[in-house]
């Protein structure tokens, strides 16, 4: 009886030491809660707004880069030749976000791709900066006198024969601008907002309440700019134009506000993020009632514990039956509980293994263990046994695999083996224990799935076996009269971006190699992946062409060695990625797929041998 009144006596000291502890800290946490948030939020919208401003200055250069990749394709056209001029624009197609596209000569005069005369541009600041061979995008916002829409624009030199000889013109809407820039994680409580030097506002993000849909000029939101860091409005403006990224808070008549701004690097632009500083507060209060909630329930399920643990013995006699059920339920649906202690070398299984070994024991020995392990693993999957060897060496705490095992019936069926190491306070490896469930089911699923898709997850492009079936289909239905061109584009120097730049940059070069094909091979073509750096293109030749012999099979082919002429790198490294392209015709070269793709392949590595970035085309095309 003294025992037992010493022992409560302990347990009620220990309870009350834990809540005043656990008040005490709650206090101290609350108090500091306000500062600790306004400065972790700066600190995540700090390092969002740079990397947002960095990814709209790239999306904004992958524009530039369409719109110059249709410029080369005027290298050959006679800028002074008006018929000339007519012709190539009526086979001029829409790119990107552009609006509008539109060429002058060297004369200044400009026509859009309807051909309709633009006027003379001959005095324009781009038009002069084109014929010096340099790209021009507008800081100013420009409307459109025939739709009355705002709009940017971009200007790239026509080089031909390496010298500037035109101007390839883009307006780009100030609507499509706004889709470039992104919200932070904060949905409709923050605003995102693209803005010049002297504060004109381009573009804002959609759903954002922050910023009013008239306000025209930065400057002009709010006041009391920067008064915590001790800056004028005039000391903002003069950081802004020195490129300076800022934090600033600023008063208006429905809040206080916080504003995140950063150079973006075009034009002296600026990207900002600005969210209101009552959110900051409420995440403030929500994070310490969250706190004080969750101590509460520290400190009961504490007294609780203490309650429980006197109770535990009791309770044996449950937990035997219900592990008796435990392995029932394991036994019905296939699987194994399993515990190996790395003291006493042994593994104890818990659920009946009667489906993989009908002689299957509870208890296996450590010299039994690996035979075990090699007679039932199919001879694909036996790496997982150096998967958990690795353990003592790898310091990770969890397996998970899936693996095929062959039961009793004598067929190999997929299981998952998921496992975790117990540790000692010393880090010392006790046990492993995990479980082992039959996933025939799910695998089939999945490989069905696989089996069933057609795209190629990397380029957004067909994959090599739907390419195949598609092109097979469409000979089949062809009669024979008609004419396809059947192109195979291997990257040059491609596995030099793996091993020089990395997989990372690799990826990305197969993802925008895709996409610029996508632009030279329009919808009416069949493009796909068929190789690692290997793409395929399938396009029906109009019949209209014949007499011209078949020029938008040359100019597709000189297209896409063109717009896929790019050089990669990592701030320290170069890699000049180029296309080397064979091309052959149905049904002057072959009937049938095989048949085609051998001949293109062929004369492929005429295209690498001859110095490669090049096209070569099988045999007379007349």
């Amino acid at each position: 009886m003294k025992h037992t009144f010493r022992l409560s006596v302990s347990a009620v000291v220990a309870v009350f030491v834990t809540i005043v502890i656990l008040i005490g800290s709650f206090c101290w946490f609350s108090s500091n809660t306000n500062q600790m948030m306004e400065s972790t939020t700066e600190f995540y919208l700090e390092t969002n707004v740079r990397s947002q401003a960095a990814a709209f200055h790239t999306k904004l250069e992958n524009q530039v880069e369409m719109l110059q990749a249709v410029a080369r394709s005027w290298e050959m056209i006679d800028l002074t030749n008006h018929d000339a001029v007519l012709e190539g624009l009526s086979r001029m197609y829409r790119v990107g976000n552009f609006q509008r596209l539109a060429v002058a000569g060297p004369n200044g005069r400009m026509i859009d791709m309807e051909g309709k005369p633009l006027g003379n541009v001959s005095d324009t600041f781009y038009f002069h900066q084109a014929m010096e061979g340099k790209t021009t995008i507008s800081d100013t916002i420009m409307r459109d006198s025939r739709t009355g829409n705002f709009y940017l624009y971009i200007a790239v030199p026509i080089l031909q024969h390496e010298k500037p000889a035109g101007v390839m013109y883009g307006q780009f809407p100030l609507t499509v601008l706004s889709n470039l820039i992104e919200t932070v994680g904060f949905q409709e409580t923050s605003t995102s907002l693209l803005f010049s030097g002297d504060g004109v506002i381009f573009a804002r993000s959609s759903g954002g309440q922050l910023v009013p849909d008239d306000a025209m000029n930065f400057y002009d939101l709010g006041s009391g700019w920067g008064q915590r860091n001790g800056m004028s409005l005039n000391d903002v403006k003069l950081a802004v134009l020195e490129g300076q990224t800022l934090t600033l808070p600023y008063q208006t008549l429905t809040g206080d506000r916080l504003a995140i701004l950063t150079p973006v690097g075009i034009n002296h632009w600026y990207y900002a993020i600005v969210i209101s500083k009552e959110l900051i507060r409420q995440q403030s209060d929500k994070l310490s009632y969250n706190v004080a909630l969750v101590e509460i329930l520290i400190t009961a399920a504490f007294i609780w514990l203490f309650v429980t643990i006197f109770q535990l013995m009791r309770r044996t006699a449950i937990v035997e039956m219900t592990n008796d059920r435990f392995k029932m339920a394991n036994t019905q649906i296939n699987a194994l509980v399993f515990d190996y202690d790395f003291q006493t070398q042994r593994l104890e299984l818990d659920g009946s293994a009667a489906f993989i070994d009908k002689d299957a024991k509870e208890i296996y020995a450590i010299d039994e263990i690996l035979p075990k392990l090699k007679a039932l693993l199919h001879e694909n999957d036996t790496s997982i046994i150096q998967d958990i060897v690795a353990l003592h060496t790898n310091g990770k705490d969890a397996l998970r695999r899936e693996i095929r095992i062959r039961c009793a019936d004598g067929h190999y069926y997929w299981h998952r083996l998921t496992g975790t190491v117990v540790r000692s306070d010393t880090g010392e490896m006790l046990h492993l224990v995990g479980n082992l469930v039959n996933v025939e089911d799910d695998m089939s699923k999945q490989e069905k799935l696989k089996h069933e898709a057609e795209i190629d997850p990397l380029s957004g492009l067909l994959n090599k076996g739907a390419f195949n079936a598609r092109v097979k289909k469409m000979l089949a239905e062809s009669d024979g009269t008609e004419s396809y061109a059947f192109y195979i584009i291997d990257l040059d120097n491609f596995k030099k971006v793996n091993d020089t730049l990395g997989h990372i940059v690799g990826d990305r070069v197969i993802s925008e190699v895709a996409q610029k094909l996508g632009t030279v091979f329009l919808e009416d073509a069949c493009v796909g992946r068929i190789g690692g750096d290997e793409f395929a293109a399938f396009f029906k030749v109009p019949d209209s062409e014949r007499p011209m012999g078949w020029k938008s099979i040359e100019t597709k082919a000189g297209a896409a060695c063109a717009i896929v002429n790019k050089i990669y790198s990592d701030g320290k490294n170069e890699v000049h990625i180029t296309a080397s392209i064979g091309v052959s015709i149905y049904p002057g070269h072959g009937r049938t797929f095989e048949e085609l793709y051998m001949i293109a392949d062929e004369v492929l590595y005429h295209s690498k041998n001859g110095g490669k970035n090049r096209y070569t085309i099988c045999g007379d095309l007349l």
